[in-house]
């Protein structure tokens, strides 16, 4: 029985615990919270983010993971598995507090597009550069945490934002459009994201219709060909 019940909480801890979300941080907080301030927490955050209020599918899947941080830390069973699957694998980082600062967003970000500089294009993983993306840009006070870094930071945050953004197809990349506009306000900055949508706007289009303008191009060719060899 003890054997049994063993097994059953490695496996539990394999299916849910296995990944690289730190539940504390999507809502947040720290591993330190009480219950209450876990409740608080997500309720504040839900009321941002809750499809009700707001129909952009970024926000949607960032309340799923707002929702499955409070499915998992709002369980004093599940916290307490999740606490111990942190434990067990070392991952310190979990429970140290968010992203607070600029100069800590811009670290991560440097680590972020160093890790896509070395990206295999065959092998993109849109959700996770989604979910690496939705971390620091859905944390509480992101807005008033970017604005509060100097015009040079801002610039080179957005550029690396807008670096990793690249690698996303069209439909998602429009939708953090309004995410960044309410970040960065400044006349250049804007310009650089609408610029950023438009050039992904148009490698949407080709790809759309590049297909078919290739076969044409191609049966004209063999057309050619066969002509002239008449």
């Amino acid at each position: 029985m003890i054997l049994i019940l063993k097994t059953t909480q490695k496996n539990l801890l394999k299916d849910v615990f296995m990944v690289e979300q730190n539940w504390y941080a999507v809502l947040g907080i720290t591993s330190s919270a009480t219950a209450a301030e876990i409740k608080r927490a997500f309720r504040k955050l839900a009321h941002i983010y809750h499809p009700d209020k707001n129909s952009n599918p970024v926000y949607f899947e960032q309340f799923n993971q707002i929702k499955k941080a409070y499915e998992i830390l709002g369980n004093w069973e599940s916290k307490r598995l999740y606490d111990q699957s942190i434990q067990l694998e070392g991952k310190s980082n979990y429970s140290r507090a968010p992203i607070q600062t600029v100069q800590e967003l811009l670290q991560y970000f440097h680590l972020l597009e160093r890790e896509m500089q070395q990206t295999d294009f065959r092998f993109i993983n849109y959700d996770r550069i989604k979910w690496k993306l939705n971390y620091p840009l859905f944390l509480p006070f992101i807005k008033e945490m970017i604005q509060s870094g100097s015009f040079q930071e801002q610039q080179k945050l957005l550029k690396q934002v807008v670096y990793v953004l690249q690698f996303l197809p069209y439909h998602d990349v429009k939708a953090y459009q309004p995410k960044l506009d309410d970040c960065f306000i400044d006349s250049t900055q804007r310009f650089n994201i609408h610029q950023l949508m438009k050039e992904k706007k148009m490698e949407a289009q080709w790809n759309q219709y590049k297909i078919p303008v290739v076969a044409l191009i191609s049966a004209l060719v063999c057309w050619g060909i066969f002509a002239l060899s008449k």
